[in-house]
């Protein structure tokens, strides 16, 4: 778990890429300068092609280390303006996608390896040689296909960057991203089982066993827990543990972060090793924090909505790939609170972000700060019965109906047109018979009727 941490770490740097290309374009360069000293190419067929001299070659290979340095430069400006306009118009939560992304990174190591290559292939070559065979005809003919990769990794590069920096297609990257992380980490609902007889077990055998709390020693947001290692401790130590935190949680200095329960007093070396599987940084990231993705598109439907912009339509680009992605949550189900160890005994209790809480962070900030706009609001609403349409369990789809009073009461007090007054009813009255016909269907089903969740917050 550490180990992807790291990798992820390392993959949001804009150094770390364009390093290992350039490195490996310079081992090239030395391979290639081995290959001209052991391989004869005087009778190669298109030689004459490349005898231009001594002279001439190293002219050439001083133009093209130049003039690619000097692209070089343009990229890492072009880089930098990009990014700024991202961040102004965006919000700064979303320069993590942009540092993520390897194609702009992968140019840059094109272009500062084949500057590097050139200056090997010039500090190798000898100005008094005269034959073919003292020159690295190979190496500069490898140097020469660099460059023209270079031009058009340039042209790709401009292209790509012009595309990125849109409005929508940057929705869409994170909203795919989301996605993708929604797949990788909820179930399917047929995998998941009940939790009431697993909780039941976890209560008896907790319930007088002595326990001790483990405070966090720094500030910080919560990047990961490792939940794998913690299940492994437990199990070794004969220990029950409870989770207080979940990932993107901020904690601070000696709050409760877990809670250990042992027969038994528990040494400090113990808390060592539990203190390990959990990591704290400065900042959120995406790495089992699917919360994270939520809100860098709330940013920017907020941003959106500010006084000073007010692009409704950007905002609600955002609430559609919001809706996808709850529409995608509707049909998973969310990890077990509870996990068992190889012998099946109640070992840890954890916090997990589950459905409503996704509702409640989507709707809720956006229903604050929309209430006078007319257009977004109607769209909540018909996202909203977008979802209860593709909804497969009734405490979700209860969660979407509240939402869904809450922004009719809202409208009450702001919608001063009739006319909108009468289409934010009608959006409303379609989520209402959406959900009385999901309701009435659980219920045939024998599914059991639907209980308001104690997790929804108003």
């Amino acid at each position: 778990m550490m180990l992807k941490l790291f990798w992820e770490k390392l993959l949001t740097t804009i150094w770390f890429v364009p390093a290992v290309i350039a490195t490996g374009l310079v081992m090239s360069s030395i391979g290639f300068l081995n290959l001209d000293q052991h391989v004869d190419i005087r009778n190669w067929p298109w030689i004459n092609t490349l005898q231009i001299g001594t002279s001439g070659v190293r002219q050439v290979l001083a133009v093209t280390t130049s003039a690619i340095i000097s692209v070089t430069g343009v990229v890492f400006s072009i880089s930098v303006v990009a990014l700024t306009l991202a961040a102004n118009q965006f919000g700064s939560k979303i320069l993590h996608n942009f540092l993520r992304d390897n194609k702009t990174k992968m140019v840059l190591g094109l272009l500062i390896g084949s500057f590097l290559y050139g200056l090997a292939l010039l500090s190798f070559i000898d100005t008094h040689a005269t034959t073919s065979q003292q020159m690295p005809i190979i190496s500069v003919a490898i140097n020469l296909l660099l460059t023209v990769l270079s031009i058009i990794g340039l042209i790709y590069f401009i292209h790509y960057i012009s595309t990125t920096i849109q409005a929508d297609q940057i929705i869409s990257l994170i909203g795919e991203e989301l996605n993708q992380a929604i797949d990788e980490s909820l179930l399917d609902l047929d995998e998941q089982v009940t939790t009431d007889s697993v909780k039941q077990r976890w209560d008896i055998t907790v319930h007088a066993m002595p326990s001790e709390t483990m405070v966090a020693s720094v500030s910080g947001y919560v990047e990961f827990v490792d939940i794998e290692q913690l299940r492994k401790i437990a199990e070794n130590e004969n220990q029950h543990i409870e989770l207080f935190l979940r990932p993107g949680d901020f904690v601070i200095e000696n709050l409760p972060i877990l809670r250990v329960f042992q027969e038994g007093g528990i040494n400090e070396d113990c808390f060592g090793r539990l203190r390990l599987c959990i990591s704290l940084g400065r900042k959120r990231t995406p790495f089992s924090d699917i919360e994270f993705a939520i809100m860098q598109l709330l940013q920017i439907a907020l941003r959106a909505m500010s006084p000073g912009v007010n692009d409704s339509l950007t905002a609600t680009a955002c609430i559609d790939w919001l809706s996808s992605s709850l529409g995608r949550m509707a049909n998973r189900e969310f990890p077990l609170e509870y996990l068992e160890d190889s012998n099946g005994v109640v070992r840890i209790k954890k916090r997990e972000f589950c459905f409503v809480d996704a509702v409640d962070t989507m709707f809720h900030p956006l229903r604050q700060n929309v209430t006078n706009n007319e257009m977004v609001m109607i769209h909540l609403l018909e996202t909203i019965s977008r979802i209860l349409q593709v909804s497969r369990k009734p405490q979700y789809s209860e969660a979407l109906y509240n939402h869904a009073k809450l922004i009719m009461e809202s409208s009450k007090e702001s919608f001063r047109n009739p006319s909108d007054t009468q289409e934010i009813i009608k959006r409303f009255e379609k989520c209402q018979i959406i959900y009385e016909h999901a309701r009435s269907k659980f219920q045939a089903d024998r599914t059991p009727v639907f209980e308001s969740s104690a997790r929804f917050r108003v």
